[in-house]
């Protein structure tokens, strides 16, 4: 159903209520009653649909009751609103109800039946509303203005969540069958899928033959207090929490759990990457993971040729090495080239570590750690003896002295940019490779 078809709609109804002040009025009059609503209608329908009192939890009932407030919120902005004038769809929030009912197994009946006791409930407050004003003229040109809005509006949002329903019970089905993964495994090799069932289901998933991709890798942080947790489970649930985030709307996505890591393939127009990483900042989503483990992420660049997603993927793989407690989604562009050199340096670079410097990795040499200590602080201040003093709380005094203490075991003067730079180095490639180097 075309986005446009949506805007179209609300254009033309607030013309109609412009031109029916007292439809317009009993509307506006409904601001401030979606709980009574709610209610009522959800009452309703536990009475008459077994598929609601099955699915029912409190879950369920928060986003039902949500729904219902975002429901009357738009109904209430059509008369009193100025219309959108782009094709931005009014009911995006829609698909995103049935999107939520359909994972949760939530029969397709069951919501249908719901708007229309929905409208129905609409119907019986307007007509009460519509009873307590004006001549009996203006009642009844309202009462039929208003009861074609109320069949118009739930027969568009009843097909609106039908479609969205049909299209993710489509990728829930997709999503356990061979085919699924088969398209997964050969984008991850870079391979163009062949097959029309294949085609079929990047078509499905939003996958684009020459829009920009990205890919984003999920691990989970084992949970802090030690407890053991079914990390299958924990797989599961990020998968879930990443088809929330990325609305089908803005993004095409393949999900899939491989090695104890969930893997994304996402679709979208300009810079994916960024967008991946945006969205799941503004979702909360390393800290909404769940099941007690928290969530880290890499993504890699985005990239316009199929041929270049095992690149990609390597790059989310990389960035993941970079994300920290502090800094749970970590975009491979971000990656700092001298840290990354670092801790990619191979065993003939650590082997060139010096036997000096040994003593700058040992916890139990206070009278070293404080030369390393000052090593940074100095560096960070930019070699102004100075303001390193105030950092570390010491005298100038004490940190000539101890600049001079550096160059005498090292050999390499930490007031040169070169032996700066080199000290620097040699501190952060024993950090990052413990027991290694010469002298180890």
């Amino acid at each position: 159903m075309s986005d446009s078809r949506g805007a179209a709609l609300i254009r033309e109804w607030h013309e109609r209520f412009k031109k029916d002040p007292l439809a317009s009025r009993v509307v506006s009059g409904l601001r401030g009653r979606s709980g009574e609503i709610w209610q009522h209608t959800f009452q309703l329908l536990q009475e008459e649909s077994p598929e609601y009192r099955n699915s029912v939890d409190d879950e369920f009932t928060d986003e039902s009751r949500a729904h219902c407030g975002e429901l009357l919120k738009t109904i209430i902005s059509i008369p009193n609103g100025r219309p959108d004038k782009s094709d931005s769809d009014p009911f995006d929030f829609v698909r995103a109800h049935a999107m939520w009912r359909a994972r949760r197994q939530v029969p397709l009946i069951a919501s249908l039946h719901a708007y229309r006791l929905a409208h129905r409930t609409y119907s019986e407050i307007s007509q009460e509303g519509l009873s307590e004003h004006g001549r009996p003229e203006d009642v009844v040109r309202s009462l039929t203005m208003l009861s074609g809005f109320w069949i118009q509006l739930f027969d568009h949002v009843g097909a609106v969540l039908a479609e969205a329903h049909a299209v993710e019970d489509g990728l829930i089905v997709a999503q356990g069958t061979r085919s699924y993964v088969a398209v997964v495994d050969d984008l991850l090799r870079g391979t163009l899928p062949t097959d029309s069932e294949a085609q079929r289901l990047c078509k499905l998933c939003g996958i684009r033959p020459g829009a920009p991709l990205a890919i984003a890798v999920a691990r989970p942080y084992q949970a802090e207090n030690g407890k053991v947790i079914d990390l299958e489970v924990t797989l599961r649930s990020f998968v879930r929490l990443i088809e929330q985030v990325l609305a089908p709307s803005t993004f095409g996505r393949l999900i899939d759990i491989r090695d104890n890591e969930v893997t994304t393939i996402a679709c979208s127009e300009g810079d994916v990457g960024q967008g991946l990483a945006k969205a799941l900042h503004r979702s909360g989503f390393t800290k909404r993971a769940g099941n007690g483990h928290s969530a880290r992420v890499g993504i890699s660049l985005s990239v316009k040729d199929i041929a270049l997603l095992p690149q990609a993927l390597d790059e989310a793989r990389t960035a993941l090495e970079f994300t920290s407690k502090g800094k749970p989604i970590a975009q491979f562009s971000d990656i700092d080239l001298s840290e990354f050199l670092i801790r990619r340096a191979d065993t003939a670079a650590v082997r060139l570590i010096p036997e000096w410097a040994q003593r700058f990795a040992s916890p139990d040499d206070e009278q070293t750690q404080e030369l390393a200590r000052t090593i940074r602080a100095f560096a960070d201040a930019g070699l102004n003896v100075k303001q390193t003093a105030q950092k570390l709380g010491v005298h100038t005094n004490t940190v000539y002295f101890r600049l001079n203490r550096i160059e005498k075991l090292s050999g390499l003067d930490p007031r040169a940019y070169s032996g700066l730079t080199t000290l620097m180095t040699i501190l952060r490639l024993l950090e990052i490779h413990p027991g290694v180097g010469h002298g180890a």
